[in-house]
């Protein structure tokens, strides 16, 4: 739903952004003027009365980052007239770390009674309940003991009016940022933000003057009305209001932002039912040439045109889409509805091929199969591309007989890309049917006729890797050696000489193992794995007596690699870091401090997506001065922004960038440490490990969620957290508290400590059933490397296991030098 984004994250950790709902019958404050605030005794008053209701606890960051600090509560913020609250200094130094849970159950405890404590000290512990997301233990926290609102301070406003539209209560949060905008200084941060989220209240209310009100705000930050201007359009356009729409977009300056509103007018009239005006617009937007995205704007023109009864005009536009591309939701949709209205008749062969190829990419697999077939039908032979796109297509349908048949024909082409490619789907058929023989056989022929194939060298690779796991040693060794006769540079070749040098570590065969790493610098000395030959094959040359070998390849590390987990490992960590220069010292530009302030001022709003583009504009606009973009990516970790930091330092590295200590900073930053320390104290762990799975997890990003579900900066499971909560707190466990960074932390450190209990602090195990689950971990524990730590890294049977084992490994040690004690 289009609308208000309700809710602000700290500025140190941005997070998603939230929609609101629609907020009937709020009042149209702005756009009314001051005389709304006539009600507000009865609205708001009811809404206090809400004490002993039971929590609720929403899912947006604290409170006083909306108040315009970093770190610190919002009381520090002198602009918004706060009383000095007298807290004592634990609590305070819990909510400058943003440890909010903890800091609000020491208040609770410190203030009991709250009803008799001072409005300063109630306003610190709603920071507090904000700040891990109980909304509800705000409002009651402001609201005990029936405060004497008229002589409230600013801040408590501001703070009531949001945690009260985070619970839904539109109205009395509206008038409570009201009251907060009729008393701030105009052109103060947080009066700017107040002013843009009650527009957008508004909007989504159906107030009217809303052209006024953004007019009005434009005077005060064009960049941040043009973006608030963008959202209360597109609230109008959801409900319809399309006379409201144009007025809105025409005080949007931001290009970019412009360019996110082509749409809005057409769907306006397209939410109010009048299709006829719709098209129009759209006819419009193409004049103008506005639509940077002729797909989507042919996908609303067939809709349209379908609705209004002009079948050919719509087919004509489905056509267009699928002319311009056969991937995505788009060409998938296109393709059904010129189907359903055309099937086979009306449409050229060139057409249908498109129709069937947009199908199958959209897996409307028994659909793909029949516009096939139609092509099929016109008497037209399918190239073998096309007749591998129906085979895959026939399997998707559960045709598994009529893809076998296919895939069968296919296998016979002498090229690899269809032969290769039809036998490992022909075989892959098999494993799924359970017949065991015939996907033998079949992997057999694929590496007898293919063996250069990237499909063959996987039949090969995981053979060796089965014997390897048995314990098979001259059967693996004999497997990877073939790998490597088959297709030399290949990477599954790389790995199987990393694998065959390990064998001969197992065997005590180390002139042996040295002269496969040899082997593999000799041929690729800047290969992928140039770094682990180079470690290994100095380990083994030292051991027989190759000093000067060794000290050539362990110098090589030292100079090109000097942050690889194998320097890391080899012990000469602390020596290279130490070498490294400080690098020099370069000051923001005045420019860039301003255009920071502008980003702050946007994310204090909660227009995250004009956030995100004006982040993006900053980086296209210094991104060919290296130096610039140096500072730019350190600010943006130092303003909450660490992954994107992070970014641009890598980048820097790409173009050739030398490390030095003001690029180590950027690239492995320490946000929350305050935070991470403490929990580690609390729990007796190296700090510098926690901070290590953070940079690999989220890139300190507290919001980000993972395609399998993981959520926040150690990336915890909502059902692990779940059951940590039942141990460790906090109470009444939701999944959004995994977003909250202190939480996140709390039980994720609890779980590492569970991990370091269960697996006897050997590290590599940790991190692997941290990674990979403890049913994998139990398993791999049972490999005969997993006595010696660095072997067993290295036989991980997961690819992206064994890098997050060495990757953490790593920053480990750069978090524990930079960040720490140095000795």
């Amino acid at each position: 739903m289009a609308g208000f984004r309700r809710g602000k994250p700290d500025p140190q950790q941005p997070g998603r952004p939230r929609r609101g709902v629609a907020l009937d019958g709020a009042v149209p404050l702005l756009a009314a003027g001051r005389a709304a605030l006539a009600p507000w005794v009865g609205v708001l008053g009811s809404a206090l009365g809400l004490v002993g209701a039971a929590a609720t606890v929403g899912v947006a960051a604290p409170l006083s980052a909306a108040l315009g600090t970093r770190t610190a509560p919002a009381s520090s913020a002198p602009v918004l007239g706060a009383q000095v609250s007298q807290v004592p200094e634990s609590v305070r130094r819990d909510l400058e770390a943003g440890r909010y849970w903890s800091a609000s159950r020491a208040l609770e405890d410190h203030l009991a009674p709250v009803a008799s404590a001072s409005v300063a000290d109630r306003i610190d512990l709603a920071d507090a309940h904000a700040g891990w997301e109980n909304w509800r233990g705000a409002v009651d926290a402001l609201a005990a003991g029936r405060p004497d609102t008229d002589n409230a301070p600013a801040r408590y406003w501001y703070v009531l009016g949001t945690a009260l539209h985070r619970l839904d209560d539109p109205e009395a949060a509206a008038e409570a940022l009201a009251r907060f905008v009729a008393s701030a200084s105009v052109g103060a941060p947080e009066a700017i933000a107040a002013r843009s989220r009650l527009i957008r209240m508004d909007a989504e209310a159906g107030a009217e003057a809303l052209a006024a009100a953004v007019a009005e705000l434009r005077a005060l930050s064009p960049t941040v009305a043009g973006w608030t201007a963008l959202e209360a359009a597109r609230a109008r356009a959801e409900a319809g209001d399309a006379a409201a729409v144009a007025p809105l977009l025409a005080l949007v300056g931001d290009t970019d932002a412009r360019s996110r509103g082509w749409r809005l007018e057409m769907d306006a009239w397209s939410s109010a039912g009048d299709t006829a005006q719709a098209l129009e617009a759209l006819a419009a937007v193409r004049r103008a040439g506005d639509a940077p995205d002729a797909v989507a704007l042919l996908g609303r023109e067939w809709r349209y045109r379908r609705a209004l009864g002009d079948d050919e005009g719509a087919v004509q536009a489905m056509k267009g889409v699928l002319a311009r591309s056969t991937r995505g939701t788009a060409a998938k949709d296109a393709a059904l509805a010129l189907w359903e209205r055309r099937g086979a008749n009306g449409l050229d062969t060139d057409e249908l091929r498109r129709v069937a190829t947009a199908l199958g990419n959209g897996r409307e697999y028994g659909a793909a199969v029949r516009a096939w077939r139609a092509v099929q039908s016109a008497g037209v032979a399918l190239a073998e591309s096309e007749r591998m796109a129906l085979a895959r297509a026939l399997n998707g349908s559960r045709d598994r007989n009529g893809a076998v048949e296919l895939y069968r024909e296919l296998s016979g082409s002498a090229d690899p890309a269809v032969g290769a490619r039809a036998l490992r789907a022909w075989a892959d058929i098999r494993r799924v049917q359970g017949r065991r023989q015939d996907l033998a056989t079949l992997e057999d022929r694929l590496v007898e006729r293919f063996p250069g194939s990237a499909e063959a060298l996987d039949v090969v690779f995981f053979r060796a890797d089965d014997d390897h796991d048995a314990d098979r040693l001259p059967q693996a060794m004999d497997r990877y050696r073939r790998v490597v006769s088959m297709s030399p540079s290949a990477d599954r070749a790389g790995l199987a000489r990393m694998r065959w040098g390990q064998i001969h570590f197992s065997n005590g065969e180390l002139e042996a193992a040295a002269e496969v790493y040899r082997g593999y610098l000799a041929d690729f000395p800047n290969g992928r794995r140039w770094e682990e030959a180079s470690f290994w094959g100095a380990r083994a040359a030292r051991t027989v007596g190759d000093t000067a070998w060794a000290a050539a390849a362990t110098a090589r590390l030292r100079d090109e690699s000097p942050l690889s987990y194998y320097v890391a490992i080899g012990g000469d960590a602390d020596d290279v870091l130490a070498a490294l220069p400080e690098g020099p010292a370069l000051p923001d530009p005045a420019w860039l401090s301003w255009e920071l302030q502008v980003l702050a001022l946007l994310e204090k709003a909660g227009l995250d997506e004009g956030a995100a583009a004006h982040a993006e504009a900053l980086v296209a606009a210094v991104w060919e001065s290296d130096d610039v973009l140096l500072r730019l990516a350190g600010a943006f970790v130092r303003e909450g922004r660490a992954r994107q930091g992070i970014n641009l330092g890598w980048e820097l590295r790409r173009r050739g960038r030398a490390w030095d200590r003001r690029m180590l900073e950027v690239v492995f930053p320490f946000p929350w440490s305050d935070l991470v320390k403490a929990r580690a104290d609390e729990l007796e762990l190296d700090p510098y490990l926690l901070a290590a799975i953070a940079r690999q997890e989220s890139a300190f990003q507290a919001d980000v969620v993972s395609a399998a579900g993981a959520v926040g900066l150690m990336q915890v499971m909502p059902a692990t957290g779940d059951e940590l909560a039942r141990k460790v707190g906090p109470r009444r466990f939701r999944n959004e508290f995994l977003s909250v960074p202190e939480l996140n932390v709390h039980l994720g450190a609890a779980y590492l400590a569970d991990l370091l209990r269960r697996y006897d602090g050997d590290i590599p195990l940790v991190l692997s059933a941290y990674n990979a689950g403890p049913t994998r971990a139990n398993r791999w524990r049972r490999l005969p490397q997993a006595g010696d730590p660095l072997r067993f890294t290295e036989r991980i049977p997961f690819r992206e296991t064994r890098d997050y084992v060495k990757n953490v490994t790593r920053n480990r040690v750069l978090y524990r030098w930079l960040h720490g004690s140095r000795s």
